[in-house]
């Protein structure tokens, strides 16, 4: 009985601390206003710590915009009833502003004291802020399906919430992700007659991760590009039929940018085409060890640079969440320089051919 009672208390003191607390402020994005401007939904939720029932100020650099209080949630999302409209010209889709959660407030009808008790705090108010004796601004119970022409407007609104499963995630615009592949063999060589043996390895890996990031305005020209960046460690080893055996060694890093010519890089729920360049740098080593054909010469190594790029395409994939996956296949060239041997010979390699990548990617 007791360990079930620490566990209660356990989970709402979790949750109290995931609250956002009087006065702490929060960045967000208009995602959809009614047309009265009374009604506005917003990219922050429950996971951001906002609490159905929270009163909040929503300003910007010129000052405050609008009162409201949070009457619909859900993790991603949250839709606030305004009671106090400072300026509607700023309350438009796309809109960024700062939201500060303050104490619910009891505005008192004589007006020659309104902009004195307005800012004076009752109590947190946890419900509809009618029910708190907050008198609302005209128009702001456009939620109510019965009401006048902006109820048709608010049933879209409070439908985008239910569903929980925005179709955009403009506000997530950075990603990380990954690729891995990897292919470890051991190899070993032998003659007939057992006289002569060679043990080696017959080995691939590529281990990728990247960064990009994408512009948040979807309605300005550049908001089909992306900028990226990956950093890659690679390596393969060979073994011949004879025993000798081979190594390559490649770090690199490049630089790129994406573009997504059909649907928008925010969509969710459906497959994104996109085209991809990029320019890549990177630092290269090469060794080589004899078998049978030369059993007593000397193993070589060589260091050098690479420079190259790479064209391609592919799609991506995302869930409201931020989770989401990626495939692109490109077309690849490295041009290696290495620094001249004993003999002062200087070698230069060129790699090329097409690649294919499928990695796991998160939007933040």
């Amino acid at each position: 009985m007791h360990s079930k009672l620490i566990f209660i208390l356990m989970i709402l003191i979790s949750f109290k601390a995931l609250a956002l607390e009087i006065d702490e402020k929060l960045t967000v994005r208009v995602l959809k206003t009614s047309e009265t401007r009374k009604t506005i939904l917003v990219n922050r939720g429950t996971e951001d710590g906002l609490t159905e029932g929270e009163h909040a100020k929503f300003y910007v650099t010129a000052g405050v915009v609008a009162r409201a209080a949070c009457v619909r949630i859900s993790p991603t999302r949250s839709v606030w009833t305004v009671y106090r409209l400072v300026n509607a010209d700023l309350i438009v889709n796309d809109a960024v502003m700062t939201l500060r959660v303050t104490p619910a407030v009891k505005i008192t009808q004589d007006e020659s004291k309104t902009l004195v008790q307005e800012d004076q705090p009752s109590q947190v108010g946890l419900g509809d802020p009618a029910g708190l004796g907050i008198p609302l601004a005209e128009g702001a119970n456009d939620l109510n399906p019965e009401g006048a022409a902006a109820g048709a407007d608010s049933q879209e609104l409070r439908a985008m919430l239910e569903s929980a499963e925005p179709t955009s995630i403009a506000e997530r615009n950075r990603e990380v992700f990954a690729a891995v592949m990897i292919s470890s063999l051991a190899s070993k060589t032998e003659t007939d007659t057992g006289s002569n043996s060679f043990t080696g390895g017959q080995s691939y890996y590529n281990l990728t991760a990247g960064f990009e990031y994408y512009p948040q305005r979807e309605k300005e020209w550049y908001s089909r590009f992306s900028l990226v960046g990956t950093a890659s460690l690679i390596k393969e080893t060979s073994s011949a039929y004879q025993g000798a055996q081979s190594e390559n060694n490649t770090t690199e890093v490049s630089a790129g940018i994406n573009w997504h010519p059909g649907k928008m890089p925010s969509t969710t729920n459906t497959l994104i085409p996109y085209l991809h360049a990029s320019t890549n740098y990177s630092m290269v080593s090469s060794s080589y060890t004899p078998g049978l054909e030369n059993p007593t010469g000397d193993a070589v190594k060589a260091t050098g640079t690479g420079q190259g790029f790479a064209v391609g395409g592919g799609f991506k994939y995302y869930l409201s969440r931020g989770f989401g996956a990626r495939f692109w296949a490109d077309y690849y060239i490295r041009n290696e320089h290495y620094n001249s041997d004993e003999a002062d010979r200087v070698f230069n390699r060129t790699v090329s051919g097409p690649r294919i990548f499928l990695s796991l990617a998160y939007r933040f």
